[in-house]
């Protein structure tokens, strides 16, 4: 095997039995073999092949593959290379994540990414992953996942999502808790850069399943709850440049992975950046 690149391996910590394989390789690299977890893949270049229910299977650019826990398959690169994305998902943790114990497996091995929808929320996670220990990056995992993983066993497994109900008690003390997060921030001798809020620890606080509190926040507020905080953080990051805090210190402050980052977001709510922004 001829590794062209540097393959990486996510295991999330908080959220045990889910994993994100970021993969480039020649030739074949798995011989037969299975995993005690559902198999989720986006095939991002290349052509990939293996040998899977009894048939050889062909996996071109832009194609899932779903795997229900062990089945045994093997892998290989058709093309030159082969580039690829795989999330492994344990059934635990996908009742866990999706609140729900009647899951049930995939109906089909390969599907088309419609949309590339699967291809830009993996992505996203993946982002995210290589870009840790800010504040809320956790969440910001969390609320990609699961949006992910709802889709994904949603139109290919026929798992049927439950509806959001108007739950406005829930939905108002979340945003509280977000909201002291975010002015907390603005005591001089604060530097918020705590990476341990998740989506889980949210829903402990009004005593909803995860993926059902992200489903009602998201569609009460219009946002998931990272980009509602998010917000409220630039709203800090406003407060502080109008009171003379340099970018440096405010992106410390409010616990972004770095400046850059604090410039894109700022941009990204505001539509100027940091130093286009005038106070008075």
């Amino acid at each position: 095997m001829n590794i062209k690149h540097q393959n990486r391996l996510h295991h999330l910590s908080w959220l045990d039995g889910v994993e994100l394989l970021h993969a480039s390789f020649h030739g074949q690299l798995f011989g037969k073999h299975s995993h005690d977890a559902y198999a989720i893949g986006v095939m991002e270049g290349g052509v990939g092949g293996n040998f899977y229910r009894g048939t050889k299977q062909v996996l071109p650019p832009r194609t899932l593959s779903l795997m229900n826990p062990d089945e045994p398959h093997d892998g290989y690169a058709i093309s030159e290379s082969l580039q690829y994305k795989m999330l492994y998902v344990s059934e635990s943790a996908m009742r866990h994540l999706l609140g729900r114990n009647d899951l049930q497996g995939f109906h089909e091995y390969t599907a088309n990414d419609d949309g590339n929808a699967v291809r830009f929320l993996l992505n996203d996670v993946h982002r995210r992953l290589e870009q840790k220990h800010h504040a809320g990056w956790r969440l910001a995992v969390d609320s990609a996942l699961t949006v992910l993983l709802e889709l994904i066993m949603q139109q290919h497994a026929r798992n049927v999502v439950r509806p959001a109900r108007c739950e406005p008690d829930a939905v108002r003390l979340v945003k509280e808790y977000l909201d002291s997060l975010a002015t907390a921030t603005r005591d001089p001798e604060a530097s918020y850069c705590d990476d341990s809020i998740t989506l889980d620890h949210l829903a402990s606080l009004v005593d909803l399943k995860r993926n059902y509190l992200l489903n009602v926040f998201s569609q009460h507020v219009g946002v998931p709850p990272y980009m509602y905080w998010m917000a409220r953080r630039i709203d800090s990051a406003k407060i502080l440049l109008a009171a003379g805090c340099s970018v440096s210190d405010v992106a410390h402050r409010l616990g972004f992975y770095d400046q850059s980052h604090f410039l894109r977001s700022f941009k990204r709510f505001t539509g100027v950046t940091p130093r286009q922004f005038v106070g008075h």
